[in-house]
C-alpha cells in the first residue's frame, strides 16, 4: 500500500506544478485532514490565485477518490479520481488563457 500512496503523492505533485507552470501566479497547498489508522487518509488540497483561494479538493489519497471539490466555474461531477480531477483543473486553465 505505500508505494501506491507515494506513487499517487508523486502524480498530484507533479500535476500541481503543472497547474502553477500554466495558471496566473497559482500556488498550492496539501493538508493532511483526517487519518484514521485503517489505511483511510483524507488530503485536501487548496489552490489559490493571486493569494485568493479559488479552489478546494479533498480525496482519499489510498484510493485517489475524490470526495468532494470546488473549482471556479468548474462543473461539479462524483465520483471522480484525483488525477482526473487535477487533468480536468489544467484543461479548465488552458481554456481560460
Amino acid at each position: 500500500m505505500g508505494t501506491i500512496m507515494e506513487e499517487n503523492k508523486a502524480l498530484v505533485r507533479s500535476l500541481l506544478n503543472k497547474l502553477v507552470e500554466i495558471g496566473h501566479n497559482v500556488t498550492w497547498k496539501i493538508n493532511n485532514t483526517y487519518t484514521d489508522g485503517l489505511h483511510n487518509t483524507i488530503l485536501e488540497i487548496r489552490i489559490y490565485e493571486d493569494q485568493l483561494q479559488t479552489g478546494r479538493i479533498a480525496f482519499q489519497l489510498e484510493s485517489g477518490q475524490v470526495l468532494n471539490y470546488r473549482y471556479k466555474a468548474l462543473e461539479k461531477r462524483i465520483p471522480i479520481k484525483i488525477m482526473d480531477m487535477l487533468l480536468d483543473v489544467i484543461g479548465y486553465e488552458m481554456q481560460a488563457a
